[in-house]
């Protein structure tokens, strides 16, 4: 079996870290229950391709306490993905989330997989191989993100005029 490789992406969303955490859980819910699937954009890879690059795979997540923050209360997410191909690996991460600001919170997922294929796929990981895996990491990032801040926003109009979710007082 091949060497470990590690990655990490990061993104800010506009979404309060108060409600965060149920944001996130309830995209890795819906996730799971329509099936899941990562995927690229392939200009994040070779900027002069189009298109993306996309695979199903079998999602489990779990929230945990984070012990890489001590002294904090904080929730982290387990990730596990499994495409079920030796072409994309298994990966296995965590998810943090962190204050970024009053409005703002930090995705921060770091993981790591086994590259397939042994010592060829070793060398495909270390020339093309880690920058797929950071870009679906982004990729990811990128759709939950999304998703979390259109989910503040919906309720952001609704607090906002109660008479038209059917709330007014």
């Amino acid at each position: 079996m091949s060497p470990l490789s590690r990655v990490t992406a990061e993104r800010i969303v506009r979404c309060p870290f108060s409600v965060a955490h149920e944001y996130a859980e309830g995209f890795f819910v819906e996730a799971a229950r329509k099936g899941a699937e990562v995927g690229i954009r392939l200009r994040d890879v070779v900027p002069t391709f189009g298109g993306r690059l996309k695979q199903p795979v079998q999602l489990d997540t779990s929230r945990r306490p984070d012990e890489a923050e001590t002294g904090r209360g904080h929730d982290a997410f387990e990730i596990d993905w499994t495409a079920g191909t030796r072409f994309f690996p298994d990966f296995h991460g965590a998810l943090r989330l962190r204050i970024a600001s009053v409005e703002e919170t930090l995705l921060h997922l770091d993981g790591e997989y086994h590259p397939p294929f042994g010592l060829p796929g070793a060398l495909f990981d270390a020339l093309v191989g880690r920058r797929i895996a950071a870009a679906t990491m982004r990729d990811l990032l990128r759709r939950l993100g999304t998703a979390m801040e259109a989910r503040e926003a919906s309720f952001r109009a609704s607090a906002a005029h109660p008479e038209a979710s059917g709330t007014a007082v």
